[in-house]
Order: structure tokens, then sequence, then C-alpha cells
């Protein structure tokens, strides 16, 4: 629609371009009005961005490959803004399959008229929104995680203080102790999660890693009579540190939060397209639907009585997404979790 030269102008344009950018044409019916629209343009940063092979362009309306965005808010603004130049201006979150890829993120959503159609510019802002969450995140934990041993240290010192002439309980020593012990993990806690920092990129082999996070695990394994059965693993680019972090949370999570039965886990690997599946698999009391997307959050944990502070599932989420990747859990056949996260191949 641009013209065979104005197309060779657009690409060399916008194929540079760091935002995401993509052009929608419009897709009329018989009397006129939008019903759907065509991929006329993605640049690299797009494909890449949602993962998309080039090939969805051709295989694809908007609403075949994103079939949520039907009769949709956003499908409104695209059509106002085709017929009438209307812009619009969303921050819209995803995490949905789209045509052959996946987009996941936040980005600043733009959409301007161009010919009979629209072009998308978005700005992913999926990090400083986290950041903003973390930044609350952190507020909590003082506002209430650390303040309440701190206070209750505090009591059982005035209680020391009231009863100086007396030796020291033992039950009063061993809660001043547990507080005290509470409220360095909180602090470990935090700074482990800032330590992450910059990941170093080399050639990973992920078998290599499981058989270490096997043996460092084997004691809790034997103490509680399980197993672990580790299928071919692919090789990737990635921090060798910090994947090994990854395996251990997943399988050590699913040693600890083990059923009635001697917890089973499999570790395995499948290839798409574009990307490895990692699924760490267990049969242990499963995650509720409700808390699916919760348990990644910083300090958020489905059982309050468990040990830890809730900080091993969102390291996870950081190094995955880190590596250009995504992390979710789902139910397991015949009971359980299925934990997977992706690698870019």
């Amino acid at each position: 629609m641009l013209g065979q030269q104005g197309a060779e102008g657009f690409r060399a344009l916008f194929d540079g371009f760091p935002e995401l950018v993509g052009v929608l044409w419009a897709l009329r019916d018989a009397d006129g009005g939008i019903e759907d629209f065509a991929f006329g343009y993605g640049n690299p940063a797009m494909l890449r961005g949602f993962r998309m092979p080039p090939e969805t362009s051709d295989r694809y309306t908007l609403l075949e490959a994103l079939p949520r965005m039907r009769s949709s808010r956003a499908f409104d603004a695209y059509v106002r803004t085709c017929n009438q130049g209307e812009p619009w201006v969303e921050e819209i979150t995803y995490d949905t399959p789209f045509g052959d890829g996946y987009m996941l993120g936040t980005f600043a959503h733009r959409v301007t008229k161009l010919g009979d159609g629209v072009m998308v510019f978005l700005t992913d802002i999926t990090e400083q929104r986290r950041m903003e969450a973390e930044l609350r995140g952190y507020a909590d934990v003082v506002a209430h995680d650390l303040r309440e041993p701190v206070a209750n240290m505090a009591l059982l010192v005035r209680t020391l203080e009231q009863r100086a002439d007396q030796p020291p309980r033992a039950d009063v020593l061993q809660m001043l102790r547990d507080g005290i012990s509470r409220a360095q993990e909180l602090i470990e806690a935090v700074l482990d999660y800032a330590r992450l920092g910059e990941l170093r990129s080399e050639h990973v082999a992920l078998g290599e890693l499981m058989g270490e996070v096997a043996a460092d695990l084997r004691p809790n394994l034997a103490a509680a009579r399980g197993t672990l059965s580790v299928g071919d693993l692919p090789e990737v680019e990635g921090d060798p540190l910090q994947l090994r972090r990854v395996l251990q949370n997943l399988v050590g999570n699913a040693v600890k939060f083990r059923g009635e039965h001697p917890p089973h886990v499999e570790v395995s690997a499948l290839r798409d397209s574009s990307e490895w599946v990692v699924t760490v698999r267990d049969n242990g009391v499963g995650v509720h639907p409700d808390q699916a997307t919760r348990i990644f959050g910083m300090f958020s944990r489905v059982d309050p009585k468990a040990d830890g502070v809730g900080i091993g599932l969102a390291i996870c989420r950081r190094v995955v997404e880190a590596h250009g990747g995504r992390i979710w859990v789902e139910p397991a056949n015949g009971g359980g979790s299925a934990f997977r996260f992706t690698m870019p191949v």
C-alpha cells in the first residue's frame, strides 16, 4: 500500500528503530466497516519482543493472532484511529500467546493513523513497572514483616530490663534469638535479590548444572525418601550461576512442599521453533490457580507457616526474564505442579 519505493524507505527508517513498531492495514466488510486488520509490517524489535517468527504476518490477521482483542476497548480504539484519525495512547500489560509467538510485558502503547490502517509504537516499560512494584514490596516488608520482629525484640528487651536482678528465662532468650534471626533473614533476602545485577552470558550445559543441583539436594531428597529424574537438557546461552539458582529453587521447592507421598521430581525440556521449554514437575501439594501468578512476587508465600521469606520464585522470575524467557506454573497430570520456564534457542 506504500508502493515498493515507499516500503523500502519505510523499512530503512524503522528496521533499526529500538522501539517496537508495527503497521496494520484495515480489512473491511462489504459495507466498509472494519472487521479486522492485516499485518503490514513489524520491525525486528517487534518480532523479537513478541517472539514472533517473520511468517506470522502471512498466517494470521490481528484477531486470529490475538483472539482476546475481539470486541475489546483496544480494538475499538484501533478502528477509531483508522477511521477518524484519533490517536490512542494506553499502557497495556500482555501475558498471552500471539500467533506463533508470545506477548509478555508492560508497554506504553501508541497508535496513529497511516493511510487505511494504523501504525503502532510500543515502548517496553516492563522493568520500570517491576522496579516500582518491588519498591512497594520493600516498603511493605519494612512496614510489616521487619517491624514485627523488631517490635517483639524491643518488648523482650524491656522485659529483661524490668527483671535486671533475675537471670533471663530460657524461653525469653530463645524468642529474642528467633526475632533476630527472622530480621536477619529478611534483610539478607532483600540484599540477595538486589545483588542479582547484570547477568554474564556464556555457553551453558543445563544438564551439567542439573547434576550439580542434584548433588547439592541429595541429602534433602534422601531425608524425604524422594526421587529425582532428569531427562536430556539443552545447551543455552546464559549466566551459569543464576540459571543454577533457578533449577535449585524449583527442585528444592518440589522437595520442600511435598504431599503425603515421597516426592518425585522430573526435570525435562522440549524445543519449539524459537525457544526451549524446561519443565520441573512434581507430585506435591500443587498450586491453586488463584495463586499461580502471585507466588512469583516478592515475599509471596502460599503457606505462611513455611520456612523462608518467599523470595525464591521471585528470583527465578527475574533471572528467567533477564535471559529473555518467561516462567509460569500449571497443574501437573496426576496431581502436583509443573513449573515451566523458557530459554531462547
